[in-house]
């Protein structure tokens, strides 16, 4: 990706934050007024047993409820933090990466697939019980750690990108003076 300007990145980092602060708290609310205090988007890792049970304690209502988040708004929250992270990488890997590594901005897009993913085998899983959905039910935790693994990774390689990218300019600027 060439030529990534810096206000391609604020707006990016602008739907983010906002995201952040109004759209998360108001699905994280509803899922509390039903009593859905436990997600497997949100663990780090289940077993199909531990899928199950949080089905079976959501009831019809919450696993309802849940399909459909996983078809509203789970659709659109991997594609703005997905959008966010790309977008940002891209920028300073263009100024900051070389060879091989300018192409790391390509990383959040397995996140995002991969959440895409997981929304997929949870709310079949969800939709069908409780009848077994077995090979989903049973990959579907590790596909949840995947997600946060590239997520993660991805976070941090945005902070160690922004560092050298920092470094190489407040350089830049000691040789200008």
């Amino acid at each position: 990706m060439k030529n990534i300007r810096w206000y391609y990145v604020l707006i990016s980092l602008g739907i983010f934050v906002l995201f952040m602060i109004f759209v998360l708290p108001n699905e994280s609310q509803k899922s509390s007024a039903l009593g859905l205090e436990s997600s497997p988007d949100t663990s780090w890792f289940y077993t199909s047993d531990e899928l199950y049970d949080i089905a079976n304690q959501y009831g019809l209502e919450g696993r309802r409820f849940y399909i459909e988040q996983r078809f509203t708004f789970d659709l659109i929250w991997p594609l703005v933090y997905g959008l966010f992270l790309t977008i940002a990488l891209a920028f300073f890997c263009q100024s900051s990466a070389q060879g091989w590594l300018k192409k790391l901005y390509l990383l959040p897009l397995i996140a995002v697939g991969l959440d895409y993913t997981e929304n997929i085998f949870t709310a079949t899983v969800m939709y069908r019980y409780p009848k077994e959905t077995f090979l989903m039910a049973d990959i579907a935790g590790y596909i949840t750690m995947l997600k946060w693994m590239t997520l993660m990774m991805s976070f941090m390689l945005l902070i160690l990108i922004v560092t050298i990218y920092v470094i190489r300019l407040m350089k830049k600027e000691t040789k200008h003076d």
